[in-house]
């Protein structure tokens, strides 16, 4: 290995330079972690966790072991993931994303308290980590915790108006509340930006339905069907609502 500072020639398996004692290693980590982001962009993701942890081996750092441990979770190693950001924790500078982080990787697990502990860990350190606060209300909701979930989407919104999956899953958790003047606002609000959302529109037909406002359920039923024409609960809500309105026309 070829010393940069002297340009000596060195053996492979030296630290250090023979003439000026510059650390090699570093010279060493630099070509080891090109090659691992070099796999990572070509989707070897496998080959290049093998290189970042090589890296490990040489010299604990906390961003690596972040980097393995998100590599981890997408490749739905999730143990692999929890040990390197695990480790990455007393490591790392950017704490709130590694507590992110595991917040997901239990979430997968179905370790829900465990995933609320580390999304409000992260929300502690980074108050507008708005995924995080995402994720947050998402746990609460499959918790049956519809209060909790509706409270997080509406802080979420307050901060990020435009942020439309929240305004989505807000009409989700007061639909379930039996909410449902809120729900069809949240789920107007969705389609505002995202006019060619069926399941918006499914949402929608059944909060109109529950209203008693059956020429609006319709309508809403029929969008949706035209958006997503493979919608089974759509059609059939249609073909219900549609026989009612001629039976009693």
């Amino acid at each position: 290995m070829e010393c940069p500072r002297c340009k000596t020639e060195n053996l492979e398996g030296n630290k250090f330079c023979n003439e000026c004692g510059y650390n090699l290693r570093i010279v060493g980590v630099q070509s080891i972690l090109a090659r691992a982001w070099e796999l990572e962009l070509k989707g070897a993701y496998l080959e290049a966790v093998v290189e970042f942890e090589k890296i490990l081996e040489i010299a604990p750092r906390g961003d690596i072991h972040l980097h393995v441990g998100n590599l981890y979770y997408r490749l739905a190693r999730l143990k692999e993931a929890i040990h390197h950001l695990e480790h990455a924790l007393p490591l790392c500078s950017n704490k709130a994303d590694v507590h992110y982080s595991l917040g997901l990787v239990y979430y997968q697990e179905a370790k829900i308290d465990k995933a609320v502990q580390e999304f409000k860990k992260t929300l502690e350190l980074n108050p507008d980590f708005h995924t995080a606060l995402y994720m947050l209300g998402i746990v609460y909701y499959y918790q049956g915790k519809l209060d909790e979930a509706c409270e997080v989407y509406k802080k979420l919104i307050e901060a990020h108006p435009n942020f439309i999956i929240a305004h989505y899953y807000l009409g989700v958790a007061c639909a379930a509340k039996g909410l449902t003047n809120e729900t069809i606002e949240a789920f107007k609000k969705v389609l505002e930006t995202s006019p060619d959302n069926a399941m918006a529109y499914y949402h929608l037909g059944i909060a109109y339905d529950k209203k008693g406002n059956l020429d609006a359920s319709i309508a809403a039923f029929r969008r949706a069907v035209e958006l997503d024409p493979e919608d089974v609960r759509s059609k059939e809500n249609l073909k219900a609502l549609e026989s009612m309105r001629t039976k009693f026309s």
